[in-house]
């Protein structure tokens, strides 16, 4: 049996670690069994955001003081995914979530929260967009999947995959020795980085069948998508990480989890539907005991391809800000409004594979 804890804290910046240090002070979690750091920092969340790689090393140099490791050590035991972008009322937090095994401990007599965590090989710039990239992620999203103890896909409540990007380096390196790349546009590689990770991740999950599309399918099929994978894509790796989340027999923790499908960008009737899924039984909206039980929520969002909401006209895709921060601060405030807490993990942009198109998925922590 395991048991999954989750420690959520507030921070004043990328390099801000005293929350993390303050629960494992306080023994609230333990740093040596923490398999997954998750969290929004403050910068433009694009090809160019180093708030990612500044708080990647503030919490990695943290657990290697904390325990005496070497960063290869830490990188080793800990995916660590730093998502940029806290547009509008969007609070930069983070998650740390940790599993430990317990032996033969008393089964609550419910599946309760688990998770698994593994790791791609560093890919190489050529790689990265195409049918390696698929193959790779599969292969660490069905490793994750085995580590989680999932009986059933039902189970599962949010996946995250954290994926490399191209940069001017990475692209002069390959050139150098005689490969092409997907893309000399870093910021499309972006895109395709994250496409390839989630067709990946849901193929070795087992949602979606790898014969069922092809490489000229990425980030042009509307109709290819997972319901429950959300991929970030950064300049701070070149490795894959993959994170899953889900409910399991083999687990005694005090949580659980629930995932829905948002369908579009202000679909607050997903966002209680996940909260529902994860455990909490209400009518109408969730009450202030209902809200008390909430230990965090996850969510990717996506714009709408035609520039169109609810069969109405929007400026996401046409404005002078880009695209993907408004569309963050849109669903962040969204499904704040529903938890009654803005420090909301919300990932966004022109998503690919990730929910329908102008959806994603919305999972919800509670306290069992």
């Amino acid at each position: 049996m395991f048991d999954t804890q989750v420690v959520k804290f507030q921070m004043s910046g990328p390099e801000d670690v005293s929350g993390l240090a303050e629960a494992v002070a306080e023994g609230r979690i333990q740093a040596a069994d923490i398999q997954a750091i998750i969290a929004k920092t403050e910068g433009n969340g694009r090809v160019n955001d180093y708030s990612r790689p500044y708080a990647l090393h503030s919490f990695e140099d943290y657990m290697m003081e904390k325990l005496g490791l070497s960063r290869a050590e830490v990188q080793g035991m800990c995916a660590m995914v730093m998502s940029g972008g806290c547009e509008g009322i969007m609070s930069p937090h983070a998650v740390a979530i940790s599993k430990t095994d317990v032996g033969d401990a008393e089964s609550p007599g419910e599946k309760r929260l688990s998770m698994g965590v593994a790791f791609t090989r560093e890919l190489l710039p050529e790689e990265l967009g195409t049918m390696a990239q698929v193959d790779l992620v599969a292969e660490a999203a069905e490793e994750a999947l085995a580590k989680a103890g999932v009986d059933s896909l039902d189970d599962v409540g949010y996946v995250q995959v954290k994926c490399p990007l191209l940069t001017s380096d990475r692209i002069n390196d390959a050139a150098s020795r005689g490969k092409k790349v997907v893309s000399t546009d870093t910021t499309r590689s972006m895109s395709l980085s994250n496409g390839c990770s989630a067709l990946g991740a849901a193929v070795g999950i087992g949602e979606i069948d790898r014969a069922s599309f092809e490489i000229t399918d990425v980030c042009s099929r509307g109709d290819l998508y997972s319901e429950m994978i959300s991929c970030s894509a950064g300049v701070e790796l070149m490795r894959s990480e993959v994170v899953v989340l889900a409910n399991s027999s083999q687990s005694v923790s005090r949580y659980k989890i629930g995932r829905a499908v948002m369908q579009h960008l202000i679909d607050a009737d997903a966002v209680r539907q996940a909260l529902k899924n994860a455990g909490l039984a209400f009518d109408g909206l969730p009450g202030a005991d209902d809200l008390s039980r909430v230990v965090h929520a996850f969510a990717k969002a996506g714009a709408p391809w035609d520039g169109r909401l609810l069969g109405k006209r929007v400026t996401l895709l046409t404005d002078s800000v880009l695209g993907t921060r408004p569309v963050r601060a849109v669903a962040n405030a969204v499904i704040a409004s529903v938890v009654q807490d803005p420090a909301v993990y919300v990932s966004a942009g022109l998503v690919f594979h990730q929910g329908p198109v102008g959806g994603g998925v919305v999972s919800a922590i509670i306290e069992a």
